[in-house]
């Protein structure tokens, strides 16, 4: 008489274990809250870039949820990119380079603190510019948006 778990025994236990844990990987994915980009906009200052001395800034506000940011893509300001050792990112946390966080040099993320974005290079023409953010945070994963703003 066959059972209903019958077909699970021509599988080694080492295969019935790596399913088990790609399924349960997926299912953690799964839960991890996806937030809408409408939602990340609200993230960025209005009105916060500006020219600066060795290049240019902008000011982020947590108002969502706090985290932890592990991973950062270089910002992009109307397609043109800018390199992680030239990012800086501070709040009344710290201060640290966009190439130094990782999993184990990571960014605290707090709810109401602002952080600023301090990109070093050329100084960005007076208009509009759209600048592209995306980082990976232990709480959520990727958050990746866009914002427009003058200088």
């Amino acid at each position: 008489m066959q059972t209903h778990y019958d077909h699970i025994a021509q599988y080694p236990p080492s295969e019935l274990i790596k399913d088990s844990q790609i399924r349960q990987q997926s299912q953690l994915e799964a839960q991890k809250m996806q937030i809408p980009t409408f939602l990340l906009r609200k993230l960025y200052i209005k009105g916060s870039l500006e020219n600066v001395d060795d290049g240019f800034s902008f000011k982020l506000k947590n108002s969502i949820s706090s985290g932890t940011a592990i991973s950062i893509e270089p910002i992009k300001v109307n397609g043109n990119e800018y390199p992680l050792d030239a990012t800086i990112i501070s709040s009344a946390d710290g201060q640290i380079i966009g190439s130094e966080i990782s999993e184990g040099n990571s960014f605290p993320i707090k709810v109401g603190l602002d952080i600023s974005i301090h990109v070093k290079g050329d100084a960005l023409p007076e208009g509009e510019h759209t600048i592209d953010i995306s980082l990976t945070t232990k709480e959520v994963g990727k958050l990746a948006f866009d914002v427009t703003d003058s200088i």
